[in-house]
């Protein structure tokens, strides 16, 4: 059996030294960010938002920078959290490449680059700048197989 939690009441300073490392925030809200994404059909909405700051990650080798969560990760940890919990799958009994997915890249010259399929639609593309705040940066969209519906990785990418 495990022991009850210990919980303690902050002190007067702690909370001090809280509040002023919270409100160090508060101008960071509408920094861009970076990340993967699906887009729900059915709920108009995105989901399976992976994101971090763009000025928090690192340009890789190839000039760009990215979150290193994968969609095929993701979704498979979604699909064993519902297994353990005994839940239905759900939308996670599919594949993984059967819902419109994306990812939101930023390369060295500083624009932001949204990857996905021919599905994309600008309704769709303002659902993402609101999400990853790109309304006010340099963004171009691109289409690529690799993030059609019912297509992902392939032996060429490994």
């Amino acid at each position: 059996m495990l022991e009850a939690m210990q919980t303690m009441m902050m002190s007067a300073s702690e909370r001090k030294d809280v509040m002023a490392s919270m409100s160090e925030n508060f101008d960071k809200q509408d920094e861009p960010k970076l990340g993967i994404f699906w887009y729900s059909e059915k709920n108009d909405e995105l989901f399976g938002v992976t994101s971090s700051y763009a000025n928090e990650l690192p340009f890789d080798s190839n000039g760009r920078k990215t979150v290193g969560t994968l969609h095929k990760t993701w979704w498979k940890k979604q699909q064993e959290r519902a297994k353990a919990k005994g839940a239905p799958l759900g939308v996670f009994a599919n594949d993984y490449t059967l819902l419109p997915r994306g990812r939101v890249f930023q390369v060295k010259d500083g624009h932001f680059e949204l990857m996905c399929g021919s599905w994309i639609n600008e309704h769709i593309v303002e659902l993402v700048k609101d999400e990853f705040n790109l309304q006010d940066v340099p963004l171009e969209v691109k289409i690529d197989d690799h993030w059609e519906i019912g297509h992902g990785w392939s032996e060429e990418y490994l």
